[in-house]
This record gives C-alpha cells, structure tokens and sequence, in this order.
C-alpha cells in the first residue's frame, strides 16, 4: 500500500527560512515569519497537499547554543518536532553558510534514523561560488538522502 500521508520535521538555525519554506509549502501563512530570531517558539504544524498526498510539516524553533531555561526549552522543543517525523529537512541559510549553529545541528542529527534531506535556502542572494563548497563541508558530516537548493521566498 502506498503511503498517503507523511512527517516532515523542518530544523535548522535561527532565520535560516524554516518558517518560509513551511508557508510556501502550505500555500499560505501558517507561520510567524520575521527578521527576528526565535520569533518560532514553539513547534507548529501545516499541512502541505500534493494530489492525494497530505505532508504534515512540523515548523520548529531555530536551534542555538542555549543557555536560559527558555532558550533550551525552546530547542528542545525542536529537537522533540523531529522525533515522530518520518523524515527530517534540515535547512541551511545558504547566504550564512555553515558556522558553530549548523555544526552543532549536524551532530545532533547525523546519527537519528530518519531520512533526511538539506536544504539550501537562500540561494538567490547567496555566492554561488560557495554553493558547491557548502554542500561538500554540510554532506560530509551527515548523510542526506536528497539536496535540495531553493528560495523559500521567491
């Protein structure tokens, strides 16, 4: 029987374009999208259809080097979104790159048994010179099942 629904938990650092790429998945604004970091507190859900395929995206928080009780709670609350998913998006701000934030993602994840996927967002205003390079530093830490590059935006 061919599956009909599906999790997808969408994680990444702070304003990589979680929120963005979730709304333009849905079709509208499901989620508070801002220049503010942590303007997603919480985990939330949309639902994204494709013929007769429902794709339940779980949005999380930007995961940080927390150290208030708040800012934990808030990462674990992204860590917690991917932990019924069947597949986890890690997206990656593509303009930003991959600093200390997106390393400490990849340890968290490169062991899960989700599938997962990277998705490079920012791709119309960043260097695509670094694109190529990026992808090599992201993909030799953690296994991905696909890559995506995109603007969530446009």
């Amino acid at each position: 029987m061919t599956k009909k629904c599906g999790h997808v938990a969408i994680i990444g650092a702070p304003n990589a374009g979680k929120s963005t790429l979730v709304n333009a998945l849905v079709g509208q604004k499901v989620a508070i999208v801002s220049p503010k970091a942590q303007t997603t507190r919480t985990r939330m859900l949309g639902v994204a259809l494709a013929g007769e395929t429902q794709i339940i995206l779980v949005d999380t928080p930007g995961i940080f080097a927390a150290q208030r009780r708040f800012d934990r709670a808030m990462v674990a609350a992204a860590w917690d979104g991917a932990g019924d998913a069947d597949m986890i998006a890690l997206i990656v701000d593509g303009r930003a790159g991959a600093g200390p934030k997106v390393e400490k993602i990849l340890e968290g994840l490169k062991d899960r048994p989700e599938r997962k996927w990277l998705v490079l967002n920012k791709v119309d205003i960043a260097a695509k010179e670094k694109l190529l390079s990026l992808t090599t530093k992201l993909t030799e830490k953690c296994d991905f099942e696909q890559i995506y590059y995109i603007s969530a935006a446009t």
